[in-house]
């Protein structure tokens, strides 16, 4: 089950990240805008998101990898550790 949920993840990832001309890594824009058109459901609190976006961030270089991302999903949607 995790396993099709990673696949779905990645195949979301990657889509919003070939639009900004990369596979590897996501924009905070970009992944911002993933969030709100895919995940809207869970975003309550916009301040929050912010937060814990920057916080995936630890080089600040402005973006984002598919392992924080996934972080970032199981973070907001309540299924991770």
């Amino acid at each position: 089950m995790e396993h099709l949920l990673n696949d779905n993840l990645l195949k979301s990832f990657t889509q919003y990240a070939l639009m900004e001309g990369s596979t590897s890594a996501l924009s905070i824009g970009g992944l911002k805008n993933l969030l709100q058109n895919q995940f809207s459901q869970y975003l309550k609190d916009s301040f929050s998101l912010d937060n814990v976006i920057k916080s995936l961030d630890k080089n600040n270089d402005g973006s984002v990898s598919f392992d924080e991302f996934v972080m970032l999903i199981k973070k907001i949607t309540g299924t991770g550790q």
